[in-house]
């Protein structure tokens, strides 16, 4: 149910049935898997289809759509800053989410257990840097869509990646969230990284930085600008305001939690 895309013999997006996506980058030594999907899917199957190389799990943030997953690995990495959203997760909650994620879901999804008991497999990102052989990364803090978001910077590949922390439909709505200012900020930072692409978490094409420079104005314009109440319609569910800033291959626009 994984559906997997080859960017290059380097680079690879997987995507679950829920339209979670993760980034598998496969260096000269070992391979990175960036975000886990939300656990329905064996990404950890798929992964081993690809390459048999170590592998390193880092988590963008702590949704529940990205570390779902987290169940098929002995350990995955997340920033402190989100440890405090798993506290607000439970086995009952995350499986009445799944079931009703897709009206004919199979049996075979029912009683999962993610670990949220403790969490046990989820360990603190204390380290700056990571090393996969010909390819290297520099975690890059990315606050604003959560605190504790996070991106990859990989120069080799003039790639970043970075979860939903700079996702062209910027949301403002889910738990632990930051304030337009701090997003502000945040794609002004990732505007001055050199690279000249990067991947979203559910969006499937290469994002560039003229994404990035609408999302800006869009952030900073929003005054006196038309927002609609706007109700996201399935897990992690959330409420708020949405503002179309512009269409085109890539539409932008913000969601707030209150009206601005």
């Amino acid at each position: 149910m994984i559906k997997t895309t080859k960017i290059s013999e380097k680079i690879y997006i997987l995507e679950d049935r829920f339209e979670s996506g993760t980034s598998l980058i496969i260096g000269s030594e070992k391979a990175l898997l960036f975000d886990a999907g939300c656990g329905v899917d064996d990404i950890h199957a798929e992964v081993r289809k690809i390459t048999d190389l170590p592998l390193l799990v880092i988590c963008s943030h702590g949704h529940f759509d990205h570390i779902g997953g987290s169940r098929f690995f002995p350990k995955v990495y997340l920033s402190q800053k989100d440890r405090n959203i798993l506290d607000t997760y439970n086995e009952e909650l995350l499986n009445k989410w799944v079931s009703e994620m897709e009206d004919n879901i199979q049996d075979d999804t029912q009683g999962i257990v993610f670990g949220c008991g403790d969490w046990k497999q989820i360990a603190e990102l204390d380290f700056d840097r990571i090393d996969l052989g010909d390819i290297h990364g520099e975690i890059i803090d990315l606050p604003g869509h959560s605190h504790g978001s996070i991106g990859i910077l990989l120069p080799e590949l003039k790639l970043l990646l970075s979860g939903d922390a700079l996702s062209p439909i910027i949301s403002l709505i889910f738990k632990n969230h930051g304030t337009v200012e701090e997003e502000l900020q945040t794609v002004k930072k990732a505007l001055e990284l050199d690279f000249d692409y990067y991947i979203s978490s559910h969006n499937g094409n290469l994002l560039t930085k003229d994404v990035l420079k609408r999302m800006a104005e869009c952030l900073e314009d929003t005054e006196n600008k038309r927002f609609y109440k706007y109700s996201y319609p399935k897990p992690p569910y959330g409420e708020g305001y949405f503002h179309v800033h512009s269409l085109g291959d890539e539409p932008v626009g913000l969601i707030v939690e209150k009206h601005m």
